[in-house]
């Protein structure tokens, strides 16, 4: 089992550890935040330490900052992780459906009962949240959120760090800009 290091460590990244623990395919050595925090795991000190965290063996991350305003945080932790030279792994629940025939990029989450249909291809450092749904022949762009319980009808497009609300629907075939925030329970016909 390979070591991981969580980065940021609020509510979004105590879902995040659960579902690496469920995995059962990294060993969490701990996390890196502002400060430390109420947690079972280790702090290893502030995102200044990640590269002495490298440099010690660790080649694993995940991003534990949720969405909510924090897209370009994201990005950013991203690409300073990928600078030093840390593996993103997928962190799927393992009661999470995600089809055979989908497509999921680099450090993204797939949270406990999402759904990824057939042929959806999902970008870089997404976040599907707990029992969304991403149906088939969906795009959702790198760094998007859709949060607890959204629908995604079929082909519909995500642009990049959109944000679509709990418990959304995107009816079939629309296609949502980029930066945009769909509003929790909104339906876009």
């Amino acid at each position: 089992m390979e070591d991981i290091v969580i980065v940021g460590f609020g509510g979004h990244a105590k879902s995040v550890a659960d579902c690496i623990e469920r995995e059962g395919k990294y060993h969490i050595v701990g996390y890196t935040d502002l400060q430390k925090a109420d947690s079972q795991y280790s702090y290893m000190g502030t995102d200044d330490e990640l590269q002495a965290i490298f440099d010690s063996g660790i080649k694993n991350a995940a991003i534990g900052v949720g969405y909510m305003g924090k897209g370009e945080i994201r990005r950013q932790l991203y690409s300073k992780l990928k600078d030093i030279g840390f593996k993103l792994p997928i962190i799927v629940d393992p009661s999470a459906s995600v089809s055979d025939t989908a497509a999921i990029g680099e450090g993204s989450f797939v949270g406990k009962g999402a759904i990824i249909n057939t042929e959806a291809g999902v970008g870089k450092m997404v976040i599907i949240n707990t029992k969304a749904l991403v149906e088939h022949e969906c795009v959702v762009g790198d760094y998007a959120h859709v949060a607890v319980g959204a629908v995604l009808c079929g082909q519909v497009k995500v642009g990049e760090a959109a944000f679509i609300g709990a418990n959304a629907t995107v009816i079939q075939c629309r296609e949502v800009k980029g930066n945009a925030i769909i509003p929790a329970g909104a339906t876009i016909r």
